[in-house]
């Protein structure tokens, strides 16, 4: 008797195609219809080489006469100069003033005539900032340091600053004793004499 082969294959069944192949054919083929499409709504372009130079030869010209009326109008300008506008007077406090570091830094020979000073004032500004948070936080860490530092908020043109300040201190020689003492543990303090009222 005869077998029958007809229901039993090969062996081996086909696997579909996964699917991020039917995904990329079919991304492929929307591609080429858009190509297509876009390619059938441009214009039938009849102008020349030359008239196309030209026209663009004539923007190039539009522009260097724009350019050049825009600075003759400048140069009128610059002759009619304006008085500078000085917000700063404003702006900073009338009662302190920045000592630059080369007057901050401690006299070669220390004597007793140091010690009495025409009654003068420091203080060290630690930091200022926006964040209040951060101004206690600069705070807490000058009173681990021993230092008793003080919070002062102001306003300079609508914004609120925080200044951490330590002091006042009537000798220079604590001055820049308290300065070496935080510039070695990474603080950077601005020495500020305090005017007298």
């Amino acid at each position: 008797m005869p077998a029958d082969y007809k229901g039993r294959g090969d062996g081996r069944e086909k696997k579909p195609l996964p699917g991020f192949v039917w995904l990329l054919a079919g991304l492929v083929i929307g591609l080429f219809v858009a190509l297509l499409v876009y390619l059938d709504k441009q214009p039938n372009v009849s102008a020349d080489f030359g008239a196309a130079v030209q026209k663009e030869l004539g923007k190039i010209k539009q522009k260097a006469s724009a350019v050049a009326d825009k600075s003759d109008q400048e140069t009128d300008e610059s002759t009619e100069r304006k008085e500078p506008k000085f917000n700063f007077y404003t702006i900073l406090p009338e009662l302190e003033v920045f000592i630059p570091d080369s007057e901050t830094q401690p006299p070669k020979k220390h004597s007793a005539d140091n010690a009495t000073e025409d009654n003068k004032k420091y203080i060290l500004q630690a930091g200022s900032f926006k964040s209040k948070n951060d101004a206690e936080k600069l705070k807490a860490s000058l009173a681990l340091l021993g230092f008793q530092a003080h919070i002062q908020s102001v306003t300079v043109n609508s914004t609120p600053w925080h200044r951490v300040r330590i002091g006042p201190y009537s000798q220079s020689n604590d001055l820049y004793d308290k300065i070496d003492q935080l510039q070695q543990n990474g603080i950077k303090a601005i020495a500020m004499e305090l005017k007298s009222e």
